[in-house]
């Protein structure tokens, strides 16, 4: 799993989460996310930005929340369900087509260390390679989206 931000004009750096070997069954949880954060947001973040992640659980957890409010982080209030008015979703599918079209490779292999580093470096490879254009006409396209979901009463849309 991995944490990214995108902005218009820019990027952070791609932050590959760690599971959590304290939690149930080794898996990420919100101090994995936390960690992410710490690692790949706060280095960026500027006054009054207003941060957009999605609904789920290690994001709305209660210790995330409240290591947002402790920072004073503004967060856009997202509805449930809404891929389409999540713009880095669209970011996420491309890295995952240019990564299995680079390095084909590497679907078939494991999970021990060697691989899961050589899959964490194609990965930040390819984050860092990705058009920025591509990202700005992402974030310009939230006004058509926004209006599109409504049009759509909360339904699904072409986005």
């Amino acid at each position: 799993m991995f944490w990214g931000l995108i902005e218009y004009n820019g990027r952070s750096r791609l932050i590959a989460m760690d599971r959590d070997p304290r939690s149930r069954r080794e898996g990420y949880t919100a101090r994995s996310y936390v960690w992410a954060l710490q690692e790949g947001l706060l280095p960026i973040l500027k006054e009054d930005t207003i941060f957009q992640q999605d609904n789920a659980p290690i994001h709305t957890a209660a210790e995330t929340r409240l290591w947002l409010e402790e920072r004073e982080i503004i967060l856009l209030d997202f509805p449930p369900y809404s891929p389409d008015l999540n713009p880095i979703e669209h970011v996420w599918a491309t890295l995952k087509r240019i990564i299995a079209a680079r390095y084909p490779e590497l679907e078939d292999q494991g999970f021990n260390q060697v691989d899961r580093e050589r899959f964490i470096e194609a990965a930040l490879e390819v984050w860092d390679s990705l058009d920025q254009g591509y990202i700005n006409r992402l974030i310009d396209s939230m006004p058509r989206r926004i209006e599109a979901v409504i049009k759509a009463r909360g339904w699904q849309t072409k986005y």
